[in-house]
């Protein structure tokens, strides 16, 4: 297998940060937040491990209304939200883990290939539990023919964000009421989602495993893959203000999350 160690380049030492919000407006917005223009003197590599409320999550130049029933959400109380990497619509609820790196940009390293490397953590997890699993280009992770789980990621000045939704188990009838508008066929400008059928692990293992667990797995997968330690760590004061900065101006509001247009101002 391949290994992060030229990816992460001389860290030795990564923090772990286990942080959900019961908010997946606040969630997303401190995924963004976690991304910083220059890398500080006190910068390390962060793994977020985290769940979101039922959600649609949206990919950044996605159209709402192409990719979600709206009505159905507002029926179910699930909310809607968009987030600043891009590729294609996903159903969060609590039977699915997510899980994020946040590290310095890598060098000749195309987005493909860093998909490719970073989904080796999630294989090799799957493996331990017992299951085969093999990538598929450009951001999944299959079993059997069978998503389990999708990624999106972004290479920004000095670092890169990589996210990955892992489907425990997540309610697949709702996800595909909430998401039925992406499966039909029409023409349009904006990004689609690539439908592909789906699994969980609790389906594939033929019984119930434990988001703790699997974290836990996660964890234990990156260390071995990677070398590095994982320090549990909190949120910066910096961070912090900016998670809330972008939620006020970002991620709590309408233009953002169902037209993509935000302005600071």
């Amino acid at each position: 297998m391949h290994t992060m160690v030229n990816l992460a380049g001389t860290y030795e030492t990564w923090r772990i940060l286990d942080l959900s919000y019961a908010s997946a407006s606040q969630n997303l917005a401190l995924e963004e937040a976690l991304v910083q223009d220059d890398l500080s003197e006190d910068f390390t590599p962060t793994i977020r491990v985290w769940i979101n409320p039922p959600a649609a999550v949206i990919g950044r130049f996605q159209d709402v209304k192409s990719e979600v029933d709206m009505k159905f959400c507002e029926q179910n109380q699930i909310q809607i939200v968009r987030r600043f990497t891009g590729g294609g619509a996903v159903y969060h609820d609590e039977g699915n883990l997510n899980f994020t790196i946040v590290m310095p940009k890598p060098e000749s390293v195309g987005l493909l290939e860093f998909h490719k490397i970073n989904a080796l953590i999630i294989q090799d997890c799957l493996s331990g539990l017992g299951l085969i699993s093999e990538f598929t280009p450009p951001n999944s992770v299959e079993i059997a023919g069978k998503k389990i789980s999708g990624a999106a990621a972004g290479f920004y000045r000095k670092q890169s964000l990589w996210h990955a939704s892992i489907l425990i188990s997540t309610d697949i009838v709702t996800a595909t009421h909430v998401l039925s508008p992406s499966r039909r066929n029409f023409e349009a400008t904006h990004v689609r989602s690539r439908w592909k059928p789906v699994t969980t692990l609790e389906a594939s293992l033929g019984k119930y495993v434990p988001l703790d667990e699997v974290k836990t797995c996660l964890l234990r997968s990156f260390e071995k893959l990677n070398g590095a330690r994982l320090q549990s760590l909190p949120l910066s004061d910096a961070e912090t203000k900016r998670m809330h900065n972008l939620l006020l101006s970002k991620y709590s509001n309408y233009e953002w999350n169902h037209l993509g247009t935000w302005s600071e101002g």
